[in-house]
């Protein structure tokens, strides 16, 4: 192997180990907001007073949806580079609403929960609204960044 290759090599092995790092760090948020979700959902009874609160339990769930259709679609992004941003929208969307459905599952087992399909409505209209304005986010900042003449 000569220097050249020899060096080509050690930057593209620098270069990975980077960008897995940059994923990691992208999707740690969005993991750690899922656990806190899993947590609060497996406790037994809701301590959140949710009669002040707009549209009270289901803006709770549309809320702390919309929290996580952000940051999926924030590692989405910083994921999935080269796709286009509808596509990688898409994606966050998909994987909070399977999110929602694995939590609103889990709950039927939990004492004093329930499974409801109007949580998961609008846990999935939090998603979608949270992913719209990060991708919107994302193509704001496109748009801003100087071209190339």
């Amino acid at each position: 192997m000569n220097e050249a290759t020899s060096s080509a090599s050690r930057e593209r092995a620098r270069r990975d180990r980077s960008s897995a790092r940059d994923v990691a760090l992208a999707w740690l948020p969005a993991a750690l907001y899922m656990a806190i979700i899993w947590l609060v959902s497996s406790l037994e009874a809701p301590t959140f007073p949710t009669a002040s609160f707009p549209l009270r339990d289901k803006g709770v769930h549309a809320v702390e949806y919309g929290v996580l259709g952000f940051l999926l679609a924030h590692a989405c992004l910083r994921t999935f580079r080269d796709r286009a941003a509808i596509r990688v929208a898409l994606f966050a969307v998909l994987a909070g609403v399977l999110w929602g459905v694995l939590d609103e599952i889990h709950q039927a087992f939990v004492p004093g929960r329930s499974a409801d399909l109007l949580d998961l409505v609008a846990d999935s209209v939090g998603i979608v609204v949270g992913t719209g304005a990060r991708t919107l986010l994302h193509h704001l900042a496109r748009r801003a960044e100087p071209r190339p003449a």
